[in-house]
């Protein structure tokens, strides 16, 4: 019961650690995996992946700025936030919500991983933009 929400995490996380995802299914492998918790925060994240596999990042901006408010430390809730904001190529707003993320997951070494690879996209895009 607990190993599968584990392995969807792990599974995203190395997912979303790919610093050349094809752009049509970017958000695709990830619109189902979230932290393993439950209720509210969890369906906003799910909800949130779904927005962004749909390419309608205010969307997903509006729903994980819900859940921040429900669970303010909660650092997925903040990864996914820099992801939305990445997907609009607001790479300044990414690199803020990455270091809350990062400020949030001291123990979580995967989510630190996926961080720093967006980070260095981010990083990317602001020297293309």
């Amino acid at each position: 019961m607990f190993l599968k929400p584990l392995l969807l995490i792990t599974l995203f996380l190395l997912l979303t650690s790919c610093m050349f995802a094809p752009q049509e299914n970017r958000y695709e492998r990830v619109a189902m995996s979230t932290k393993a918790s439950t209720g509210p925060v969890a369906q906003l994240h799910r909800a949130a992946m779904t927005a962004l596999t749909q390419d309608n990042s205010r969307e997903a901006i509006d729903l994980l700025q819900r859940a921040i408010k429900i669970e303010p430390r909660n650092p997925y809730s903040w990864h996914y936030l820099a992801l939305s904001y990445w997907q609009e190529k607001n790479y300044g707003k990414c690199l803020q919500m990455i270091e809350r993320s990062r400020s949030y997951s001291a123990t979580l070494t995967d989510l630190e991983q996926a961080n720093q690879s967006l980070r260095e996209q981010c990083g990317l895009g602001v020297m293309d933009g």
